[in-house]
């Protein structure tokens, strides 16, 4: 009986072994493809950057005016892009050492969701997508939220939608439920399929189809929106179908400001 325990104890160590170097492989394999993948989004807006500061150094007397201002734009195009891939990697790390800095105070959502929907027009108005957003008349939008981080979540989802809906619509709007806000964002995009949902919330994990092959991303987005909302005592679910559209549901409790 004792050789018999001893056994089985030996075996369940290699069963936890052998699961522990799985997952140490896998880790491995993301960081692997992370780097790959960091370094391509890097390089990209690197090369440009590079490339029209040098032609703007050599052939300064052969640009025109409205020459210089395209390049200009291009450039900084390229920088924000940029900034923005550094920021998202600085986010995981303070997302993940606790260092992510919160300052919680009553707001109101709405006017936030208005401005940011005017500021994401031009990118919808390019794609030539009906970008809309509305509020029940009974709603109430008044949470305890940390502004910029909460702007920086919208900005998150509203862009993937407009990235990922060849044509279409984007539609937001937000109701009450069950002392909650709700905020629902809506499109008529590429969608995915279960399988491709069960893993949308992982750190690095992009959609790779055909469809996704010339949209830039690091895979980190969706990751640190979630941990953003949940930092925030709120929730994100994601419904989607593929060819079809996906829904984005935000909720985050609801003050009671009488």
């Amino acid at each position: 009986v004792i050789f018999i325990i001893l056994l089985l104890l030996g075996n369940s160590r290699l069963f936890e072994y052998s699961i522990l170097y799985n997952k140490i492989k896998e880790v491995d394999k993301m960081k692997d493809e992370f780097i790959s993948m960091a370094s391509h989004e890097l390089r990209t807006p690197v090369t440009v950057i590079r490339g029209y500061i040098e032609m703007l150094i050599n052939d300064s007397d052969k640009i025109s005016k409205e020459e210089n201002k395209e390049y200009l734009s291009i450039i900084n195009i390229s920088a924000e892009r940029l900034a923005s891939l550094i920021e998202d990697l600085l986010n995981v790390s303070r997302i993940e050492q606790g260092r992510l800095k919160m300052e919680m105070k009553e707001m109101d959502v709405w006017p936030m969701v208005e401005e940011t929907v005017k500021e994401m027009k031009i990118q919808s108005d390019g794609k030539g997508l009906a970008l809309t957003c509305s509020i029940d008349e009974k709603a109430k939008a008044i949470i305890n939220a940390d502004k910029d981080r909460l702007k920086q979540v919208l900005i998150n989802i509203i862009g993937n939608s407009i990235k990922y809906t060849p044509s279409g619509s984007v539609e937001i709007k937000a109701l009450n439920r069950d002392k909650n806000l709700v905020l629902i964002i809506k499109d008529t995009g590429i969608g995915m399929t279960s399988k491709q949902r069960e893993h949308l919330f992982e750190k690095f994990y992009r959609i790779k189809t055909e469809k996704t092959a010339d949209i830039v991303g690091t895979g980190l987005g969706l990751w640190i929106t979630k941990q953003i909302i949940e930092l925030m005592k709120g929730t994100i679910m994601i419904d989607s179908m593929e060819n079809v559209g996906t829904k984005v549901t935000l909720e985050f409790p609801l003050i009671d400001n009488k």
